[in-house]
């Protein structure tokens, strides 16, 4: 093999197609891999380290802007799940894992969890604003869905009772955390569905890990939630917490404190309010109460109240004044009509409908003897051609030929006319007209002659 014939790869272009290959390949692009923390450094920013398990290690990297997503500690020896996507570091020719997200093993599991549950329930519209139901201004009864023995309950009750001291509050207890955490929260959210009475729940408990939340990130606390015809506010954790509940309730606070100083105002909020809008309510019915004694007063002093029979006199002196117009106008009008119909009366004399029918009937004696002229001689000229046609037709007659001695031939009792020697035999009849009268004869002779003897015996 010639080497001319061979292209040769450089290693840039080698390592440029693999990296093309592993970047533009979709099963690489977003995947979590496990395995543990090993050489693990960080000598800048960004943290440099490896996965590895009993067949292979994995080199990884994670940028700055990255890193600060992580709420743990790395550290060799440490067994992680990671997300982010294969590509190649060219200048090394190496391929390496480009993270994005880090977790611990144990909490990562949970975390996979959590993220498949809140992707199903987004599909499914458990976290539509059309489904959510508004809180109420002012409820009369507030049910309580947490611990009995957690700092939660407590800064609910006291948040209320410092609020609006006479509301009512009806609990229902459950645990909040550990096996079994969820199905009582669940069950507690449908026991205040069913006792009815109750205007909005508050469902929560104080902060914690992870996953000492994680029964609000269970299906069937999601399920109840949304089940329930009672306005529910989720307040579980602190500020920095999210959980799947979040997302379900009809509204989320960021704390159960908060919670309760969401679902109701101050009582004393409340009364300042009310005697303030009082006072503005009665200050405006003073004030309107003053501007209609102004009216009054006004009006009362007003020329109409102190001279009312003046405004009375004015229009009658308009009446007056309206009928001496309406008078002059009514002469003028008729002045003028006079005058039309006179105008008019010597244009109808000057343009009589007598004096146009007599010119009209002269115009017409006229031109009926014109038209009698035209027909006259329309009718002579038309005479003369038929006369003309008439003399002609009688001159090409065969009728008028005979009167020249001419006869012409028939074959008896046919009565064809004969033309040719050939249409009759020897011995034949035939029939010949004659200008006065017929003949009928025998053949004894039919023969062929040249055309000038024919026309020669035609002419004797």
């Amino acid at each position: 093999m010639k080497m001319s014939s061979v292209h040769i790869y450089t290693v840039g272009e080698i390592t440029g197609y693999i990296k093309r290959s592993m970047e533009e390949n979709e099963a690489l692009e977003d995947i979590w891999v496990r395995g543990e923390v090993s050489n693990f450094k960080s000598p800048s920013r960004h943290l440099y380290f490896a996965l590895k398990d009993k067949e292979a290690l994995l080199s990884c990297i994670m940028f700055q802007d990255r890193v600060s997503s992580l709420n743990f500690t790395l550290e060799n020896g440490l067994e992680v799940m990671a997300r982010g996507s294969i590509g190649v570091y060219k200048p090394q020719g190496r391929y390496q894992l480009y993270v994005k997200e880090m977790l611990p093993v144990g909490r990562g599991a949970l975390y996979l969890k959590f993220e498949q549950l809140k992707e199903e329930l987004k599909e499914k519209g458990y976290f539509e604003m059309g489904h959510k139901i508004p809180l109420p201004f002012l409820p009369q009864r507030i049910g309580i869905v947490t611990s009995l023995e957690g700092a939660a309950i407590r800064d609910i009750l006291t948040i209320l009772d410092r609020r609006f001291p006479s509301i009512e509050i009806i609990l229902a207890p459950c645990r909040v955390q550990g096996d079994g955490a969820a199905e009582e929260i669940a069950q507690a959210i449908r026991d205040l569905n069913d006792y009815g009475r109750i205007d909005v729940i508050i469902m929560g408990r104080g902060g914690g890990s992870f996953e000492d939340l994680f029964a609000f990130n269970e299906k069937i606390v999601a399920d109840a939630i949304y089940e329930s015809y009672i306005p529910l506010i989720s307040a579980v954790g602190h500020q920095i917490d999210v959980t799947i509940s979040d997302f379900v309730a009809d509204e989320k606070a960021a704390t159960p404190s908060v919670a309760a100083e969401r679902i109701i105002p101050r009582k004393a909020d409340l009364i300042d309010s009310l005697q303030n809008k009082e006072q503005r309510i009665l200050q405006l019915i003073n004030n309107y109460l003053e501007d209609s004694y102004s009216n009054l007063e006004r009006i009362r002093n007003s020329f109409p109240f102190k001279q009312p029979y003046r405004q009375i006199e004015d229009f009658k002196q308009e009446v007056d004044e309206f009928e001496r117009r309406m008078i002059s106008s009514l002469i003028h009008k008729n002045n003028r009509e006079k005058e039309r119909f006179s105008n008019f009366c010597l244009h109808l004399k000057r343009t009589s409908p007598q004096k146009k029918i007599g010119l009209m009937r002269e115009e017409l004696e006229r031109k009926k003897e014109k038209l009698e002229s035209l027909k006259r001689t329309k009718f002579e000229k038309e005479k003369q051609r038929l006369s003309f046609w008439e003399n002609r037709l009688r001159d090409l007659s065969p009728l008028s030929i005979l009167k020249r001695g001419y006869s012409i031939c028939f074959s008896y009792p046919e009565e064809e006319i004969i033309t040719e020697y050939t249409q009759v035999k020897k011995g034949e009849k035939i029939k010949v007209k004659l200008h006065k009268g017929k003949i009928y004869s025998e053949v004894y002779e039919a023969k062929e002659e040249n055309s000038e003897i024919r026309r020669g015996h035609e002419q004797t």
